[in-house]
């Protein structure tokens, strides 16, 4: 189906379900909260029964958002969280694994939507409405409001800016198009204040998170030819900040400050493992960097899981990386 075919399907599905249970990936940012928010807000308009759920508890960073007490933490889904009457959607989330445990068990295909921009999107759902074209899920989550006639509120507007704004850079990054600038202005005709929406996005960092981010930024190195660089947290480093991992969200691209610098990469310790968040520019895909390990997301964005100690992961993602930037300029 195309674009438009799909916004249309999915309406259709999202308004013969008397009960939407919208799920939110892991360590929820932007996107994912603020369109699952906006729509939990307007299936609440249209009478619906509505859950908004995830398998990570909700940052502190995002607790401004409408609606964001309305969330609930679970990881996983039990038989009673789904009936026949119950409509799955899965926000801004590229693979099953990343939602609710057991969703793909327990919802029903033709129940089950997927509502996304990530190019490597799994299509786990029975409808996948997926636009790598758009620069956040919030584009797409904006038109199917405006498909629905309903119109946009000024509560559900915030919402969708802020996923817009965190998930594009506030408009700095190449995936930035002329129709994410039109979305934001659908946005701000509600009556939305640009200026205490950074605010609020961005001015919410503790001292003990600047702390942990500085402790970074000592650990950063360049290599590669000056090409990548890279920094790492562990465990420890987030205990003295008294901080979780969404405290680390947008850190990774201050090391594409750097002049020269086309890969970033952050290492922190996660979960008995870590986690490696790749940002590049130009020529270098940080999915391909990242699906060495299982990983994916977008082709300037992207992470990965290992389970490995930070130690052993600083010298294997710098092997891989630096190869990688050889072979690219050995071929080009």
């Amino acid at each position: 189906m195309q674009y438009k075919e799909l916004l249309t399907a999915a309406l259709k599905k999202m308004t013969a379900k008397g009960h939407w249970l919208i799920l939110v990936h892991e360590n929820p940012d932007g996107d994912t909260l603020g369109c699952g928010l906006a729509l939990y807000s307007l299936g609440r308009r249209t009478g619906k029964k509505i859950r908004i759920m995830g398998k990570s508890a909700l940052s502190e960073s995002y607790s401004f958002l409408p609606f964001s007490e309305n969330y609930e933490h679970a990881e996983f889904l039990t038989a009673e969280d789904i009936t026949d009457d119950t409509l799955v959607m899965c926000i801004d989330t590229s693979n099953a694994e990343r939602s609710v445990g057991g969703v793909c068990a327990l919802a029903d295909k033709n129940n089950f939507l997927n509502i996304d921009h990530h190019g490597d999107n799994k299509l786990y759902a029975g409808l996948n409405v997926v636009d790598p074209e758009a620069s956040a899920t919030a584009e797409i989550v904006v038109d199917i409001f405006g498909r629905s006639g309903m119109g946009i509120e000024k509560e559900e507007a915030a919402c969708l800016y802020a996923a817009l704004v965190t998930d594009n850079g506030n408009f700095r990054f190449s995936s930035t198009t002329p129709r994410s600038h039109m979305c934001a202005a659908k946005l701000l005709e509600t009556g939305i204040n640009p200026s205490e929406m950074d605010d609020q996005i961005n001015r919410n960092m503790t001292e003990g998170i600047m702390r942990l981010w500085g402790d970074a930024f000592c650990r950063a190195e360049t290599f590669a030819g000056g090409e990548a660089a890279m920094f790492w947290l562990d465990s420890s480093d987030f205990e003295r900040a008294s901080a979780d991992f969404s405290a680390t969200d947008g850190l990774v691209n201050f090391l594409m400050r750097i002049k020269g610098v086309n890969i970033a990469l952050l290492i922190t310790e996660y979960e008995g493992g870590v986690k490696l968040s790749v940002r590049t520019r130009k020529q270098y895909s940080a999915r391909e960097i990242t699906s060495a390990w299982g990983g994916g997301g977008h082709i300037q964005a992207a992470g990965a899981k290992m389970d490995i100690s930070v130690k052993k992961a600083v010298k294997i993602i710098k092997d891989r990386v630096t190869g990688y930037v050889a072979d690219w300029n050995t071929a080009s």
